[in-house]
């Protein structure tokens, strides 16, 4: 089945994992991070203080996805993400109301576990699981709610505070998401009962030894080698990209670079991270994720090599490209390798914990990204370290390829 056909067969439950990208945007680093300046003021927070506060609210939102995501296995999918919704309404309305550093730390908490955590987490697992033939290319067509949120909801961010205040802003998105949201979401998931009947039928009739098609619990895949030969890979890739974003201004200033031009460059980020999950998809098809995975971090290693060795400030422009081709490929190829590897059953506890894990390596980047720029370290220095991280972790991906169940 080509692409064309493909969406035009399945292309309302494909716009309900888009819809779920895009509007998981209000509890992303790069929509957050815009009201910034105006946390720290009228809270009297510093650089530090801010920073602080947003890893904790990230800690505490990965120890409760671990928990909460693997509700999607034994919930409608209609009323989980329905929850979901609320929860994130709920989220733009505390926001909207702080009065205090510790309220605003619930707020993020709240942002981040049902932004970046529990929509991204249930549209990617709707797709692992109701597609089989078609699992990347599912999880590569839905990117384009990430890619229009990030190319959206910076602009949107910064017209609201202009024109009604922080506070006000976020009070105009829970108004938003409470009218489109909730009827658009159930209006998509329309057809789910007869999706998720079909599904257990296929299921059940599964009695092949091929461990694809096998469906192992949580406890089953932790005692499997294999699983912490893979996993330094998929944590590095989100440890060193949010690290790399997050101190950006450090990198645009330590190479002379325009902060306004280089921030023009993050639409070709985020085209290139689509368009590289589109691409990549019917290829996890084909190949398998598995296979896939030693390379996953590549383009990183081009970016920064760019970084390092060209002073030209067009250059940035290339090093962004290559860092949304690598978002490109993480997001594809670690949305379709548990459910290929550990098959659907369990599919919602597997991908939250591992999501959680991931949730975790993004929010200790910053800080140990800082403490080595504290320390003297100047990005050629992080950048071959990170260089050296990456070779390891694609050996060790490689390597597991030759481990099978224990």
């Amino acid at each position: 089945m080509n692409y064309f056909d493909f969406i035009k067969k399945n292309w309302r439950f494909l716009c309900f994992g888009i819809v779920l990208n895009f509007f998981s945007s209000t509890g992303q680093t790069f929509y957050i991070s815009i009201f910034g300046g105006e946390f720290r003021r009228d809270f009297n927070l510093s650089e530090g203080d801010f920073g602080f506060i947003y890893m904790i609210a990230t800690l505490f939102s990965a120890g409760s996805l671990i928990w909460l995501g693997r509700l999607i296995d034994q919930m409608d999918l209609r009323f989980y993400t329905l929850l979901i919704c609320l929860g994130s309404i709920l989220a733009c309305f505390l926001t909207s109301s702080v009065t205090s550093a510790f309220m605003l730390t619930l707020a993020f908490y709240l942002l981040r576990l049902m932004g970046q955590g529990l929509m991204n987490h249930a549209a990617v697992t709707s797709m692992g699981r109701y597609f089989t033939m078609q699992r990347g290319t599912a999880i590569g067509i839905i990117t384009l709610g990430s890619t229009l949120g990030l190319a959206v909801y910076p602009l949107v961010g910064v017209t609201l505070i202009k024109l009604y205040g922080w506070s006000n802003s976020w009070l105009i998105l829970a108004v938003i998401y409470s009218i489109i949201l909730i009827p658009l979401i159930l209006w998509l998931l329309k057809e789910q009962k007869i999706r998720h009947h079909n599904y257990l039928i296929t299921r059940d009739q599964k009695t092949s030894s091929i461990v694809s098609d096998n469906h192992y619990s949580v406890r089953a895949m932790l005692t499997e080698w294999r699983f912490y030969l893979m996993t330094p890979t998929l944590l590095a890739s989100p440890f060193l990209l949010t690290g790399l974003l997050f101190h950006q201004v450090s990198i645009v200033e330590s190479k002379n670079w325009s902060i306004s031009i280089f921030a023009s460059g993050f639409i070709g980020l985020a085209t290139a991270s689509f368009l590289t999950s589109l691409a990549l998809g019917p290829l996890v098809d084909k190949c398998r994720a598995t296979n896939l995975l030693p390379f996953i971090l590549s383009p990183l290693v081009l970016a920064l090599i760019v970084l390092n060795y060209f002073e030209a400030e067009f250059f940035g422009f290339i090093y962004l490209i290559l860092l949304g081709i690598c978002f490109g490929m993480n997001f594809t190829i670690s949305g379709a390798i548990w459910p290929e590897l550990y098959g659907t059953k369990n599919l919602g506890a597997i991908k939250s914990l591992m999501k959680a894990i991931m949730v975790f390596a993004s929010a200790l980047s910053p800080w140990v990204f800082g403490l080595f720029f504290d320390a003297g370290f100047g990005i050629t220095e992080i950048s071959y370290l990170s260089i050296c991280l990456i070779i390891l972790t694609a050996i060790l991906a490689k390597i597991s390829q030759n481990f099978n169940r224990t």
